[in-house]
């Protein structure tokens, strides 16, 4: 085993040597897989904290939550006619999600306002299409909401469709650049709303996009209905009870199938999401990302290892000496094969390292410029880098080195 060691030191320092003797045309030889390395680093790396960002996102809404819509939560592509033409989901189903499911704790349905094409106004200030939310008073608990001036609204407030509003912290900020916006009154299409309270800032998300909770008009529910009347488009928060988030996911299916007279053969004309399930369906979409990129890497490890190949085979032809040397000297095939392998290996490792190397170095100079760059590069992305790169060398360093293993000795003395 210790000879094994020391040959295997000796024939690695003997090919850094080689490598050094010829750095451009070595540089040249793992372009390819230099290439490939960075391109699996970089996409890896972004996506990893594009994740992350996404997961911050997700669990800062409660990791206990259930949200149920008509509509997927995560789309793909465009929705099949079957989705489009699903029933909207009715504040009937919420309450009887309530009264019927044991593991239920809370439930707060809302609903939007169809004020896309209107403006929120104040003294000048002024923002286009307004996010404006109607809701139960629970659902600064049920959303994990955290009122950072003010207050929330009251359920007298809403049974009497009190014109009163909640910022959140992007429209607060838009609206009354200096601050103190509690107590004064904005314009929302048309009707006069008084702010009573503004919410704290939400995280935000990949790239430093803000997040969409931080745009929210909330306004109480019944409020709502009185000027848009018929608006009986849901969307459900359901707090499950500690402890069976499961059970609530299945109780609410049963109630809402019930109601909605789904046939027991038939899938579900709704969606039920909790964070995991959420973040599970977004992870398609970079499990998706990921293989069109590894598709593009492995095209730049087979171009740096058929260079690999063609290299090694010059290089062998270059040393027919002293492998004949070698081989009167009494060194096996298998020691023969064993140091083109690993020379082979080592240019490859190297070029792999570099473009490791290069791919953190490329994030870092991106992250400083571009502020809120999600990129956190995942562990299994650099043993990838390393062992992905090596293994390339392996493969294709085979058949030069089978090829220095047949040398006839007297011949590859011979050799001029």
């Amino acid at each position: 085993m210790r000879a094994f060691w020391t040959t295997t030191v000796e024939n690695t320092r003997l090919a850094f040597d080689t490598l050094l003797a010829h750095r451009f045309r070595s540089f040249l030889t793992v372009l390819g897989i230099f290439i490939g390395v960075l391109l699996v680093v970089a996409v890896a790396s972004v996506l990893n904290g594009f994740r992350q960002s996404v997961v911050d996102q997700v669990e800062e809404f409660g990791t206990n939550n259930i949200y149920v819509f008509r509509f997927p939560f995560v789309n793909l592509g465009p929705p099949s006619r079957e989705v489009r033409m699903r029933e909207p989901l009715q504040l009937g189903d919420a309450w009887a999600i309530r009264d019927h499911c044991p593991s239920v704790d809370d439930v707060s349905p809302g609903i939007s306002a169809p004020t896309f094409r209107s403006t929120a106004t104040y003294q000048g200030e002024e923002i286009l299409g307004p996010r404006v939310r109607g809701v139960f008073p629970n659902n600064v608990a049920v959303g994990n909401r955290v009122v950072a001036e003010g207050r929330f609204f009251t359920e007298q407030e809403n049974l009497h469709c009190s014109p009163v509003v909640v910022l959140g912290a992007s429209v607060a900020s838009a609206l009354f650049p200096r601050g103190g916006g509690v107590g004064k009154q904005v314009l929302v299409d048309g009707h006069r709303l008084h702010v009573i309270g503004t919410l704290q800032k939400r995280r935000e998300g990949p790239f430093g996009a803000e997040n969409e909770d931080d745009t929210l008009f909330l306004v109480p529910y019944w409020t709502v209905q009185r000027y848009y009347p018929g608006r009986d488009d849901h969307f459900l928060a359901v707090r499950a009870v500690s402890g069976k988030l499961e059970e609530a996911r299945q109780e609410i299916a049963e109630v809402l199938r019930r109601r909605r007279k789904v046939r027991w053969n038939e899938e579900n004309d709704f969606e039920i999401g909790t964070a995991d399930s959420i973040i599970s369906s977004f992870d398609d979409i970079v499990f998706a990302t990921m293989a069109v990129m590894f598709l593009l890497s492995t095209v730049g490890f087979l171009v740096g290892g058929v260079g690999v190949m063609n290299i090694m085979l010059v290089s062998v032809k270059e040393r027919t000496r002293e492998i004949g040397l070698r081989k009167a000297l009494g060194a096996r095939r298998a020691v023969i094969m064993g140091f083109v392998l690993l020379e082979a290996m080592v240019l490859c490792t190297l070029g792999g390292v570099l473009g490791l190397v290069a791919g953190e170095l490329l994030l870092q100079a991106a992250a400083a410029a571009i502020h809120g760059l999600p990129a956190a590069t995942p562990v299994w992305a650099r043993g990838f880098a390393f062992f992905g790169s090596g293994s390339v060398g392996l493969f294709f360093g085979l058949w030069p080195a089978w090829k220095a293993a047949q040398l006839d000795p007297i011949e590859a003395l011979r050799w001029e």
